[in-house]
């Protein structure tokens, strides 16, 4: 954006959005020139509304568009590497004979899918935060001591990936049969009044920690500060009651963030 920038934007289709996917883009080793077609497919991804025939179009489209670029960097990385991930992948795999190119191409859309919506959606929760809040710039002043609270409590991801029940078990008072769903909380688990300094789940813990955790922190930090230094008389442009939800139980994330930049 300008900064000379003014009026309303969307935030999410502004910023949230696109540093992600090109961050992530980069990191992947997909070409410059292909960069505006990557925001356009992650934009269709993090903004599908499964009651629109639009939009279910539009996603069609945009994993058709994600699969075909993937699988054809699969193939240009093999002749010709690079410092990338995807190149870094094909060496791998060809060293060891252990992926095959489905494998690649699956493990890149992943990569690009598990990280963009989660990058976004955390940009965009704790901008819908600070900007509803009485003073942000107070907390932009002191962020690095205060970056930890206000990830957690914008986290867009309320539950950990979901598991089974291998036998019939009790939590609490309450029975699981087996083979049952069960849903962990990681909201719960951080509010948690007995949590007592244990460090936060959002990114999970030991072996299942995650892999992207430094990008998104990058991505946060860069970000979050950015626009206030830029624009620090931004607000929202509607009542914060009236900001809506994806209907989503999986990704607690915004439609649309609008923004006046100017005060």
């Amino acid at each position: 954006m300008s900064e000379n920038a003014s009026g309303t934007v969307d935030l999410l289709d502004k910023l949230c959005v696109p540093v992600p996917a090109l961050v992530i883009g980069e990191l992947l080793g997909v070409p410059a020139d292909q960069h505006g077609e990557l925001r356009d497919a992650a934009t269709a991804m993090v903004t599908f509304d499964a009651s629109s025939q639009e939009s279910a179009i539009r996603l069609v489209q945009a994993v058709e568009w994600l699969a075909g670029t993937f699988t054809n960097l699969v193939r240009a990385k093999r002749n010709e590497p690079g410092d990338d991930l995807i190149s870094g992948w094909v060496r791998a795999g060809d060293d060891a004979d252990i992926l095959s190119e489905d494998e690649l191409v699956s493990l890149a859309f992943l990569m690009m899918l598990a990280g963009l919506e989660n990058a976004v959606h955390l940009c965009g929760n704790i901008f819908a935060a600070l900007l509803a809040s009485d003073d942000p710039l107070a907390t932009i002043e002191d962020w690095s001591a205060r970056r930890g609270t206000v990830m957690e409590k914008a986290n867009p991801l309320p539950f950990a990936i979901r598991r089974f029940a291998i036998e019939d078990m009790t939590i609490g008072e309450h029975p699981i049969p087996r083979g049952d769903t069960v849903l962990l909380s990681l909201f719960g688990a951080d509010s948690d009044p007995a949590r007592d300094g244990r460090p936060s789940l959002m990114f999970g813990r030991g072996p299942h920690y995650c892999l992207g955790a430094p990008v998104a922190d990058l991505i946060v930090d860069a970000v979050v500060p950015g626009l206030f230094v830029r624009y620090p008389h931004a607000r929202l442009s509607i009542p914060e009651s009236e900001l809506e939800f994806r209907p989503s139980w999986r990704a607690h994330g915004l439609v649309t963030l609008p923004v006046t930049l100017a005060g």
